[in-house]
C-alpha cells in the first residue's frame, strides 16, 4: 500500500517580473511545514517535486527545516500549466501583452478582484476544448499529464510514503480525477488550495482512496498568519 503525500508550493512571487520564485513568505511557509514534519518525526520513503523553481525551493526549504536528506526525483509531470498563456489568451485584441493586461487591472477599483474574473474567464476558454489550436498545452492534455505523474509515482511507491511538491493545478486535477468532479469544480478547488497545504493519497496500485484534501492545520492559530493562496 503506497500513501502519497502532495504539497502545493509555498507562496510564489505574484507581481514580480518572475513569478517562479518563492516570496519571502513563501519560504517561511515551507520551513513551517518542515518543522511540523520534525516534530512528527515525519518520514518519507521518496521524494518527488516538478521542474519548477518554487517546487525545488519548497522542496529544500520543509526537507531541511524536517532535518530530512534527501536527493529528490524531478519529475516534469507534476508542472504547473501555463497560466500566463492562458490569462493572454483570453482576448488578445484587448490585452495584447502582460503590460497591457497589467495596465487594464490597474485602472479597476479592485485589481485582485478583477484578475480573479479575467482568469475565471481564461480557464473556461481553456476548458472548453473550442480553442485547443490557441494553447501550447491544451486542457485535456495537462489533465493527461497530471494523471499519468500520480500513476508513475504510485507505481515506484509500492508499500513506501512518498511527499510531492507539484502546483495547485496538478493536485486539483488528480482529486478531479480520483473524485469524477466537473471541471468548473476542478478549477474552483485549484483557487482554494493554500500553499504548502496537504493533499494525501493512499493507493494499492490500482484502487486510491484520498485520505485528506487541503490540510492547513499547521496555518491556524498563532501561525495563521502564513496563511495565502497563490
Amino acid at each position: 500500500m503506497a500513501l502519497i503525500t502532495l504539497i502545493r508550493h509555498g507562496q510564489a512571487s505574484f507581481g514580480a517580473a518572475n513569478y517562479d520564485q518563492l516570496s519571502t513568505l513563501g519560504y517561511v511557509q515551507a520551513k513551517h511545514l518542515g518543522t511540523l514534519f520534525a516534530q512528527q518525526q515525519q518520514q518519507f520513503d521518496q521524494v518527488w517535486m516538478g521542474a519548477m523553481a518554487r517546487h525545488r525551493q519548497t522542496a529544500e526549504s520543509c526537507l531541511e527545516a524536517a532535518n530530512f536528506s534527501s536527493n529528490p526525483s524531478v519529475h516534469d509531470g507534476l508542472n504547473e500549466f501555463d497560466h500566463e498563456e492562458v490569462l493572454m489568451k483570453l482576448d488578445t485584441a484587448r490585452y495584447p501583452d502582460k503590460h497591457a493586461l497589467m495596465q487594464a487591472m490597474a485602472a479597476t477599483d479592485n485589481p485582485k478582484k478583477t484578475l480573479g474574473k479575467l482568469f475565471g474567464d481564461a480557464m473556461q476558454r481553456w476548458q472548453c476544448g473550442e480553442y485547443d489550436c490557441d494553447y501550447t498545452e491544451t486542457w485535456q492534455q495537462f489533465q493527461t499529464r497530471s494523471i499519468n505523474s500520480l500513476h508513475e509515482i504510485v507505481a515506484q511507491s509500492a508499500n513506501q510514503h512518498s511527499v510531492v511538491f507539484s502546483s495547485g493545478g496538478v493536485i486539483s486535477v488528480i482529486v478531479q480525477h480520483l473524485m469524477g468532479l466537473s471541471d468548473a469544480a476542478t478549477f474552483q478547488l485549484n483557487w482554494a488550495l493554500v500553499n504548502c497545504g496537504i493533499t494525501q493519497i493512499r493507493s494499492d496500485g490500482g484502487n486510491h482512496s484520498i485520505l485528506s484534501i487541503n490540510e492547513h492545520n499547521h496555518f491556524r492559530g498563532q501561525a495563521s498568519d502564513l496563511l495565502t493562496w497563490h
